[in-house]
């Protein structure tokens, strides 16, 4: 009861979520015998509860020519306790399945964001990300790399700085400003290593930015109140 999403394994068979049973149907594809197509519910191979409320589900490479998935993830729209509470916004569960076989097999479940969506599996090799920004690629024209271009300028109740995050260390580490002064705060994390991101954290200010490696990021706020507010890092801040 209540289809709403389908996938294919690539061996004839498609995989269809049903939301209010709370469970994942396989079925065969056509060309059914005469006696499938006489009883489309013999054309269903087997039946899988899942947990709970099925919304969409994925099958490794099913939206390509060539699906390789042996695995399915049933994307759950309620968990109804199945996890430690955690307050007034709940995880939902998701199921790892195998299909590989004649009846589908449970092999594992997890705790994701609400609401889980539309996904796609791809092989680990169809992914190449980059690690860092490349400095030669950095077009921002605020940015700075070396600690002696980094400053602080005003221009009216403007008041600019270029900075720098590296470990451990944010230059300039003082920044002077008046009430009622519009701040902008330019800052690159230098770092050319992969993972080392920097975090840029203004006390009082509701600021909490992540830099990461070669990036440049821009934060603009108005000093509202007189007073001291410590900068610091957020983020890998080594030890």
């Amino acid at each position: 009861l209540g289809p709403l999403h389908t996938q294919y394994d690539g061996q004839g068979n498609a995989y269809t979520s049903l939301y209010i049973e709370s469970a994942v149907a396989k079925w065969k594809l056509p060309p059914w015998t005469p006696e499938q197509r006489a009883d489309l519910n013999k054309a269903v191979l087997d039946k899988i509860a899942v947990h709970y409320n099925i919304g969409h589900l994925v099958i490794g490479g099913s939206d390509t020519k060539q699906p390789y998935g042996q695995y399915l993830v049933a994307m759950n729209k309620l968990s109804k306790g199945r996890h430690l509470s955690v307050g007034p916004s709940q995880p939902e569960d998701s199921e790892l399945i195998d299909i590989s076989g004649a009846k589908m097999q449970p092999l594992y479940e997890t705790f994701s964001e609400p609401e889980p969506h539309f996904a796609q599996i791809l092989k680990a090799d169809a992914i190449k990300p980059i690690e860092v920004y490349p400095k030669a690629e950095n077009t921002d024209a605020n940015a700075v790399w070396d600690a002696k271009d980094t400053g602080v300028t005003r221009t009216g109740n403007v008041v600019e700085v270029k900075m720098i995050a590296i470990r451990s260390h944010f230059a300039p580490d003082r920044i002077d400003a008046q009430v009622g002064d519009e701040l902008v705060i330019h800052v690159t994390n230098v770092e050319q290593t992969p993972d080392m991101i920097h975090g840029l954290g203004i006390v009082e200010q509701d600021v909490n930015v992540v830099i990461d490696p070669g990036e440049t990021k821009t934060i603009r706020l108005k000093m509202t109140k007189p007073g001291v507010f410590p900068f610091y890092c957020t983020d890998f801040c080594s030890a």
